[in-house]
């Protein structure tokens, strides 16, 4: 069966404005700026400086924009890109209350003389007195601010990428929820990357803000996802922290309580009128991974792709290094690169490999058709969180859901260059050629 996707999404699509709602007791943001809506925005790692640093840009403007009075809330995994620090700094000095959470890696002695310097930097311009409006801290080494779980070699980190605004520009509770680190390289500006910026939703910011003084308290709790702070919903966005953990002997093996795998499970892949596949409306899932370890979610991409959906993965592969055993990432795209006799030819794969110049550092799931009964939805899941076993079980994350077309369809733009630039494009049946 031939396989037809809808064409003819505008590869830019205007932002989605949403009403700001301003404080009584904040100034006024900088003369000439504009108040701030829900939008995307990407990096293009082979375009212009600026395309690479759109993200790194954007959030700039937004620190510029929060006047003396107002808060900005950073938690996020690491810097050695001194721009943003430098702002957060600024920020402070004009009156702007600003408190940062990074990893451990950040006051690691054996770490790059980048991120040192940027430590030295925050540390220096922002104090570490949690008494204090402003203030800078890493967890603690060995583990997340929340999430503590060691399993085998690998612990947890604090792998948050977002940003918290009570009012810039204008507009109050402004969430950032970004994938890219603040780094000059394939994990920041010099791989694809988006950050969605949300307003208008007060309850999804008032969970981040909770979730946040959690981690500043370096409030231990290995199943944060399910008794720590549940999932909050907020009119067509939700907000999903982790980590959410298992009882099962092999956790990396272990679909229960994996909210992505109860996300794959819950989509129909026929009964929609006016999205998904040109042929007959099938539902399309579209998946954008830099870390893809969960052979069980591979298994359930391809099983729905068996069932009629159409499936499309792009992600990285870095081997195991070690040929005596298969890692999980091999695993999981070999299962998703596996021949097929499915009617449906099975999941269409793009990856990039360690060795590429270019990387996908995205990590979202786009679903288009039929989701928990309701059909013709368009719904996005991004955030830090990879599809491993460590960003599930284990780290300090967080996940945005979002059902909003306009948005949507920007992500679907990046999800497209993302795909069709990839290095490796094989035919399913193909190996791994890393």
């Amino acid at each position: 069966m031939r396989r037809t996707v809808v064409a003819g999404m505008a590869l830019a699509v205007l932002a989605a404005w949403a009403p700001g709602v301003a404080s009584g007791s904040i100034a006024p943001g900088p003369v000439g700026t504009q108040a701030v809506g829900t939008e995307a925005v990407f990096t293009t790692p082979t375009g212009t400086d600026a395309q690479q640093r759109a993200i790194v840009n954007r959030v700039i403007s937004l620190i510029d924009g929060a006047a003396a009075g107002s808060r900005i809330r950073v938690a996020m995994f690491y810097a050695d890109d001194p721009a943003i620090p430098t702002a957060l700094v600024a920020a402070k000095n004009r009156g702007v209350s600003v408190q940062a959470i990074f990893d451990s890696r950040m006051t690691d002695p054996n770490e790059s003389s980048g991120i040192k310097a940027v430590w030295s930097q925050l540390v220096s311009g922002l104090g570490t007195s949690k008494s204090a409006p402003s203030w800078v801290m890493a967890c603690p080494a060995g583990r997340g601010c929340v999430g503590s779980l060691k399993l085998g070699n690998v612990t947890a980190i604090n792998h948050n990428k977002f940003f918290l605004f009570s009012n810039t520009s204008g507009t109050s509770n402004v969430v950032v929820q970004s994938s890219a680190n603040l780094h000059n390289g394939r994990d920041g500006t010099k791989g694809y990357n988006n950050a969605l910026i949300l307003t208008g939703h007060n309850a999804v910011f008032s969970a981040y803000e909770g979730y946040f003084g959690d981690m500043a308290a370096l409030r231990t709790n290995n199943n944060y996802y399910d008794t720590g702070r549940a999932p909050v919903t907020d009119g067509n966005a939700k907000a999903h922290f982790f980590p959410r953990s298992s009882a099962a002997d092999d956790q990396y093996r272990d679909p229960s309580e994996d909210t992505m795998y109860t996300v794959l499970d819950h989509i129909d892949c026929f009964g929609n009128s006016s999205v998904g596949t040109t042929d007959n409306h099938r539902t399309i899932i579209r998946v954008n991974q830099n870390i893809f370890s969960r052979p069980y979610l591979a298994q359930k991409l391809v099983d729905l792709d068996a069932a009629g959906c159409y499936v499309e993965v792009v992600q990285n592969y870095a081997p195991d290094g070690d040929p005596a055993k298969v890692s999980l990432a091999e695993e999981s795209l070999r299962d998703l690169l596996a021949r097929t006799s499915s009617a449906y030819n099975g999941v269409v794969v793009r990856y990039y490999c360690d060795s590429d110049p270019v990387w996908t550092h995205s990590k979202y799931l786009l679903v288009e058709g039929k989701y928990y009964g309701v059909a013709d939805r368009k719904i996005l899941w991004t955030g830090s969180a990879n599809w491993s076993t460590n960003s599930l079980r284990q780290s300090d994350e967080a996940v945005l859901q979002l059902e909003d077309s306009a948005v949507f369809d920007q992500y679907l733009a990046d999800f497209r260059a993302g795909r069709d630039n990839a290095a490796h494009q094989p035919a399913n049946g193909a190996a791994i050629a890393c």
